[in-house]
């Protein structure tokens, strides 16, 4: 772990004393790995891949880190997979961990072509570090599932872009494709936030995989851009969008599994709300005591106003690009009639 920051190391320490040989990776990914405005409360987010569900989660329950029943989480990680865990070890100073766990049979399906929705690979597709595995074998076997996933990223980003475009256009359009995929109480920047903060990751690894997709004929080239060879077919356009429907289908039906999954989940989600939108959330005594259904009619709002901020924002991203455009277009004629 040569490199990572103390926090959390201390987070992957207390994790392999507690998984041991059954823990077989931890990928990192999120704010706090590619500083997009995380804060002191901001939690670590943490792919955790384990050998077998109940082993590990008897751990975890045997070493006080979660107060939910061993069993039971062993059950629900059969369904919707990953299960989100909180690993907080010295709670409530010490640093959280956010963690999507998967066993090795769901984390192989969620990252190849047999996944049942976008929820791994939206975030595999970002910039990650795997900070720990438990050997050479299980590394080399991460580093291939991972290379693997991101190949794929072409495949559901290239009929989502029209016309030209460079690697960064096309990178903060997957990074948009995959924010959509799911509801997120977050303020319509953020993608931006997160582009910014991994702009030359993205670059790196996305450059080699467009020039793949050169050298296989799904792309062309041309002054420095690219573009498809061929449109995308209708019948394509219809298979993403009902991929991309079921995926946020899937992904909000996880927000019930996290309520019995995640311990404090619900200062946890107030907290995350508030630094993510602005928004100050007040609750009740009644709606602490009973959040579901109490908070629906708050949760809808502070989604509403996020979609608004994100319609303006896009709005005026598109009406300055129109703007660039119609400048660059001015000058190449002004050179034109230059003698």
């Amino acid at each position: 772990m040569t490199g990572v920051e103390a926090p959390i190391g201390h987070l992957i320490s207390r994790l392999r004393e507690t998984g041991g040989d059954g823990l077989l990776a931890v990928l990192a990914y999120g704010s706090r790995l590619v500083s997009a405005s995380p804060d002191r409360h901001s939690a670590y987010d943490l792919v955790v891949v384990v050998e077998d569900y109940p082993a590990f989660y008897r751990a975890l329950s045997d070493g006080g880190y979660t107060a939910r029943k061993a069993g039971l989480l062993a059950t629900v990680s059969r369904v919707l997979a990953p299960t989100v865990i909180a690993f907080w070890p010295a709670p409530p100073d010490g640093p959280l961990a956010k963690c999507l766990v998967l066993s090795r049979a769901d984390f192989e399906r969620e990252l190849g072509p047999r996944r049942l929705d976008h929820f791994c690979l939206g975030r595999i597709a970002h910039h990650i570090s795997v900070v720990h595995a438990r050997d050479p074998e299980t590394a080399a076997w991460v580093d291939e599932l991972v290379a693997g996933a991101r190949r794929m990223v072409l495949d559901w980003t290239l009929p989502f872009l029209e016309g030209s475009f460079s690697v960064d256009d096309f990178c903060r359009r997957m990074l948009e494709i995959s924010y959509a995929g799911e509801i997120r109480p977050e303020r319509g920047g953020r993608v931006s936030a997160v582009y910014e903060a991994q702009r030359e990751t993205l670059r790196g690894i996305y450059t080699p995989i467009l020039e793949a997709g050169v050298a296989s004929g799904v792309l062309e080239r041309s002054n420095g851009k690219y573009r498809a060879a061929r449109p995308a077919s209708a019948a394509a356009q219809l298979r993403l969008n009902a991929y991309f429907g079921i995926s946020k289908a899937r992904a909000t039906t996880r927000w019930v599994k996290h309520m019995l999954t995640f311990d404090r989940w619900f200062p946890y989600i107030v907290r995350k709300v508030e630094r993510r939108t602005g928004m100050t959330v007040e609750i009740t005594p009644l709606e602490r005591r009973f959040p579901f259904p109490l908070l629906l009619p708050k949760a809808f709002r502070v989604l509403r106003s996020g979609r608004a901020e994100s319609r303006e924002n896009r709005e005026s991203r598109e009406n300055r690009e129109s703007r660039d455009g119609r400048g660059r277009q001015a000058a190449r004629a002004r050179e034109a009639r230059t003698p």
